[in-house]
């Protein structure tokens, strides 16, 4: 699995107030896999492919090459930076190997030879060559996404690698958002399909009209640090203003045509090649040739049905050059290319049978099972409606229309097209496991589970049904019923991991805390890059107060993914346990940069305090009551602020503070500290009246409490109330026998 990340920058130059819909938009996108000197990469020009097409959705007009040299690169930029003046929004996408040298990031031609890092600066293109055209071009706004191996594709061979590997931090100017597919200093998926992780996830919800950018990369990643069970954790920087920006706004159906500029580039300086065409008014076909290629057509489907897919297509092919208008021929060797996961000369294949025959149905439905594996999905999307349009019958065409809009989180619209699929045929399984999918996804989980239901009537032997159902019943709190469902899962698929880890979550709501132990171990040993797994473990560890155990799991999931802002905060809370305050301060410092969340304000402020560093504690509970003012825990938060001011001798600050904690939590089982301890900010006021109401009202919640006792005590003797004083006294000892102040007391004011 290639090393790769994506950068994505949005630079706006300026403040805008303009319809969306109604942008000029270009983008320039680059795919480059096939190098000649290092190892190819998979997933760059499927990527390329897939970005542009969902571009051209987003209402850009695209330049697109694949496979390009340094010159050509150059001389791609140069004619997008020149046409850009003319533009409200450039974009520029690049996919392939990258490097960094001296903090600048290069991007790799196919053609260089790197065998020093001296070489990069003259060999490679500058990320910083696009920023310069698209200042000059003074457009509205900028977005450039670089989709670069992290992994120096050369630094074997080198006696230094260029800065340590991984492209290096771009400066954002006002206006800006930088997104990075990982966080930096880590590596990102490429992805077990025809798409990297990061891209697959921004493929899938950069076009939602409804997000703003910064939705957008939420989303995004929330997904991929889902499917990565957290060892690849997306991350941004923004310093964006003005108007909210909509990617998906931009959305609109463009022609083809609107890569004519393109086709005529490419064809003049041969950078990429072009789909061929039929000319159908050129092509005569002689009867003798028709009949030999149908010969090789029948050998051909022999050949396919045998799974021959390579000598099928050298059959299909002789068909095609004897009978260049063979519609049939074409479609089955595209499905010789499909059958092989090479779904752009599938595509090319599907596009030429259809130009010869348009109303054939199955042909539209594989051209859009194609462009649905490369994420071309608003083409997917086309040839879905078409294939229905001529089949208005057609279940699989309903349903692949159905999961095309699930992956684009458009929902209802998966529903809405899921049940014609089950009208159609009430036992489509699939259909119905989806359709429970797209209603899990909006958190109707009584109707995903009816699904679950009806799918495992059908197949009762599915993990996922009973992994989903197991889901859904754990968000509706039915956890003996979800633990019995991932019981079945685990049966049934032995090294789920996901299984185990979200049994173990089960478990541990229910704090059978053993039990979810195990499942987060055997989660992690099914897969050992488990960044969860392992951070779970240590949360169990902690409440079992086994805190050294604690921090080593914690350490772990931070080993695997370092931004891990939740495992750095149980570790920390782990440390202070162990009062190794220091490094705990550390871990919270962290955890804050990365989720700035008020129990880690808290138990850093907690932190400091048990140090008596308490003026650098009150900015911390302070910060806590900011982001969360109304939680069970707010009461804390202005509980130890106020014992800071206590400790700083600031009564009346400490006094507001403990009147909140009151007032937000008036009988709690740890109420009466607050009032102890505005009882106190009271006598050390000299309010001995205030003080006593304080006192008795501790007394009263805790009678057993022998210092809230001699401090009333104190507080009568001091309103010359002896009387009441000396009771007090008395029941201080009685509850404390031994405590010498007491009766240093009692003995100086009472022979």
């Amino acid at each position: 699995m290639k090393n790769l990340f994506l950068v994505i920058l949005i630079s706006a130059a300026q403040l805008f107030s303009f319809a969306q819909t109604n942008q000029k938009r270009l983008a320039l996108v680059i795919g480059n896999s096939h190098y000649q000197f290092s190892n190819a990469l998979r997933n760059p020009v499927n990527d390329a492919r897939a970005i542009g097409s969902s571009l051209q959705g987003l209402g850009f007009e695209v330049l697109e090459y694949e496979d390009v040299t340094q010159t050509q690169m150059k001389q791609a930029i140069n004619t997008f930076g020149q046409k850009l003046k003319d533009y409200d929004v450039g974009l520029f996408y690049y996919a392939g190997h990258g490097v960094q040298s001296k903090g600048v990031n290069y991007m790799i031609p196919v053609e260089a030879e790197l065998k020093n890092e001296e070489q990069i600066e003259f060999d490679c293109v500058a990320a910083d060559r696009v920023l310069a055209f698209m200042d000059a071009a003074e457009t509205k706004v900028n977005l450039i996404v670089l989709d670069a191996c992290r992994n120096n594709p050369f630094g074997r061979s080198w006696q230094r690698s260029a800065g340590g590997g991984g492209l290096a931090m771009m400066d954002a100017p006002k206006g800006s958002l930088i997104a990075y597919a990982t966080a930096p200093g880590h590596t990102a998926s490429d992805g077990e399909s025809s798409n990297g992780l990061y891209t697959s996830a921004l493929l899938k919800f950069m076009r939602n009209p409804s997000l703003t950018i910064e939705q957008v990369f939420k989303q995004v990643r929330n997904e991929v640090s889902d499917k990565s069970g957290g060892s690849q954790i997306p991350w941004e920087t923004t310093s964006l203003t003005g108007e909210d920006f909509y990617l998906g706004k931009g959305a609109k159906n463009l022609p083809d045509a609107v890569l004519a500029s393109y086709e005529n580039q490419k064809n003049q300086n041969g950078q990429a090649q072009s789909r061929s065409h039929v000319d159908l008014k050129s092509i005569k076909v002689s009867p003798q040739d028709k009949s030999q290629a149908e010969i090789y057509y029948a050998q051909g489907k022999l050949s396919y049905e045998a799974l021959k897919y390579e000598k099928s297509m050298g059959e299909f092919t002789k068909a095609i050059t004897l009978n260049p208008l063979y519609a049939d021929a074409y479609y089955s060797r595209g499905m010789c290319y499909y059958s092989l996961l090479d779904y752009d000369k599938a595509i090319a294949d599907y596009d030429l049978s259809i130009q010869i025959d348009p109303a054939d149905h199955e042909t539209y439905y594989w051209r859009g099972n194609a462009h649905y594996a490369v994420r071309q999905d608003d083409k997917a999307l086309a040839d879905f409606s078409k294939a229905i349009s001529l089949k208005p019958d057609y279940a699989p065409a309903y349903y692949w229309k159905a999961k095309t809009y699930y992956e684009l989180t458009q929902d209802d619209k998966a529903i809405e097209n899921f049940n014609k699929a089950i009208q159609l045929n009430p036992d489509y399984r699939e259909a119905i496991f989806w359709r429970g999918q797209s209603f899990y996804s909006k958190k109707q989980f009584d109707d995903a589970i009816a699904d679950y239901n009806k799918s495992l009537s059908l197949k009762n032997n599915d993990p996922e049904a009973f992994y989903w159902r197991a889901n859904a019943c754990f968000s509706l709190k039915k956890y003996a019923e979800a633990i019995q469902d991932f019981n079945s899962a685990a049966k049934l698929k032995p090294d789920y991991a996901e299984v185990y880890f979200y049994r173990g979550k089960v478990e541990y709501t229910l704090k059978q805390y053993n039990e979810s132990l195990a499942d987060f171990k055997k989660a992690s040993t099914l897969k050992n890059n488990y960044a969860d797994a392992y951070y779970w473990q240590g949360v169990v560890y902690y409440f079992q107060q086994n805190y050294d155990s604690a921090i080593s799991r914690c350490t772990k999931a931070i080993e695997i993914n370092s931004q891990h802002a939740d495992a750095l905060y149980y570790r920390a809370i782990a440390g202070y346990e162990l009062k190794r305050y220091v490094e705990a301060i550390l871990d919270f410092d962290q955890s804050i940069a990365l989720k700035p969340a008020a129990d880690a304000h808290y138990w850093r402020g907690m932190t400091k305090y048990a140090q008596q560093d308490y003026a650098d504690a009150i900015p911390d509970f302070s910060k806590s009551i900011e982001i969360d003012p109304t939680s069970t825990s707010t009461p804390n938060y202005f509980y130890y602020r106020g014992n800071s001011y206590y400790s700083l001798q600031m009564y009346a600050d400490a006094i507001t503070d403990f009147s909140k904690s009151i007032e937000l939590n008036p009988s709690g089982p740890t109420s009466y500290n607050y009032y102890y301890y505005r009882a106190n900010s009271y006598y050390g006021l000299k309010l001995d009246a205030n003080a006593i109401k304080d006192f008795t009202q501790v007394i009263l919640l805790k009678s057993d409490f022998a210092d809230a006792w001699y401090y009333r005590g104190t507080s009568y003797f001091y309103l010359g109330q002896n009387a009441l004083a000396l009771a007090d006294l008395n029941k201080a000892l009685e509850l404390d026998p031994t405590n010498t102040k007491f009766l240093n007391f009692k003995a100086t004011n009472f022979k």
